[in-house]
């Protein structure tokens, strides 16, 4: 139980990081979308932490085939890299360095 508390409380901490970078260079609704997906994602994994890489995986997954069914329908050249991709992107690099789930 106190594991999982400490792992909770600390499983996020370098996201601030990742978020202030990308905060930076968007725009306010790029970064309005962005803060929604990441509060969504970090609301969804903290609720169950133990399978944090199977909700990331669902996450890209799921993005993944929006763009590619909006590029099977000539709406993009190529995949691309927006707000929410980032943020899922972001919360998977914090998830990576977090200590509390290396163990």
């Amino acid at each position: 139980m106190e594991k999982t508390k400490a792992t909770k409380k600390n499983i996020f901490r370098t996201l601030k990081d990742y978020s202030h970078g990308y905060h930076e260079h968007a725009s306010e609704e790029e970064n309005k979308v962005y803060d929604q997906k990441v509060e969504a994602l970090k609301a969804r994994i903290i609720a169950d932490v133990e399978h944090a890489p199977e909700i990331i995986a669902e996450e890209f997954a799921t993005h993944n085939a929006k763009m590619y069914r909006a590029q099977m329908q000539g709406k993009y050249a190529t995949l691309i890299c927006n707000a929410e991709w980032k943020a899922i992107d972001n919360v998977y690099m914090a998830l990576i360095d977090s200590k509390p789930l290396k163990g």
